[in-house]
């Protein structure tokens, strides 16, 4: 057997493990949800009663139900800035963390301890204003420079600075991977450039980031869905509010839920285009 074919087969394998649980767990739940979100759902004593509405529930959030944009424009757009912040600050650490010094292995870990604690209590409680901002983050001249912005973008902003050591938060799994990037890299490579009388910095953007492309696309991925399912994510409590109102009911919660997945699909997909070229994708 070549190579390349036994490792399609493991990368089956390790993929094949998911895919059995999405078929014995998500399937049937997702395709229900779709099929929700095409008719008005009444609870009955004992069963659900499904009255056809074609796209009035999506018809509904899109042009009808002001509070679903609102809500949907100002979390794409925090989240549009904490992503990239989340990335760069793991890239950063994660070129630090790679470098050999004594305790290397206790800063890692000082850093990947929050992902192993995370609690949705704490998540919620680090998501707390006075809790997870920095002083320096009140000063005026981030306020004019905030207040400079467009309102939306300004808000978006301000969500962030608020929540900046919650973003910080959420970089441990990031920098595993990208220091697992680091390390995959031949440290021949960097002997060689160094012969040739490359510096540190020349080493950086020549080889370590063209190196770990795949992994900062993982990361990247990894972040936009961590971010779009967090437990402090404000669509989703709109979706579980709906969800369990009388007045709206399972069709329009699950509407709101695809227009949101069809969302994420169109950021990945976006993400998925920026890459295309490092990742020599065709």
């Amino acid at each position: 057997m070549k190579i390349e074919t036994r490792n399609k087969l493991v990368g089956l394998a390790f993929v094949g493990l998911w895919f059995v649980g999405f078929l014995l767990f998500w399937a049937f739940p997702l395709i229900f949800s779709l099929y929700m979100s095409f008719n008005d759902v009444t609870i009955q004593t004992d069963r659900l009663l499904f009255e056809f509405a074609g796209l009035e529930q999506y018809q509904r959030a899109l042009f009808m139900d002001a509070e679903i944009p609102n809500v949907f424009l100002l979390f794409t757009a925090s989240s549009l800035i904490v992503v990239p912040v989340i990335v760069v600050f793991a890239l950063i650490m994660a070129i630090l963390l790679n470098q050999k010094f004594p305790g290397r292995g206790l800063a890692r870990a000082v850093f990947f301890l929050p992902v192993v604690l995370t609690s949705g209590n704490l998540i919620n409680e680090l998501t707390n204003h006075e809790q997870g901002s920095l002083n320096f983050l009140q000063s005026a001249t981030v306020t004019n420079l905030v207040t400079a912005l467009p309102d939306t973008w300004a808000l978006a902003v301000g969500n962030v600075l608020n929540s900046f050591l919650m973003v910080l938060w959420y970089s441990g799994v990031q920098m595993l991977l990208l220091i697992a990037g680091m390390q995959s890299i031949n440290p021949s490579v960097y002997e060689a450039a160094k012969i040739d009388g490359a510096n540190d910095w020349a080493s950086l953007w020549l080889i370590t980031l063209p190196g770990i492309a795949p992994f900062i696309f993982i990361a990247v991925i990894y972040t936009v869905v961590d971010q779009f399912t967090a437990p402090f994510n404000p669509i989703i409590d709109v979706i579980i509010r709906h969800f369990l109102s009388p007045q709206t009911g399972y069709g329009y919660a699950s509407a709101i839920a695809w227009l949101y997945f069809g969302i994420i699909l169109l950021i990945l997909g976006f993400v998925t285009l920026i890459f295309r070229k490092p990742l020599g994708l065709k």
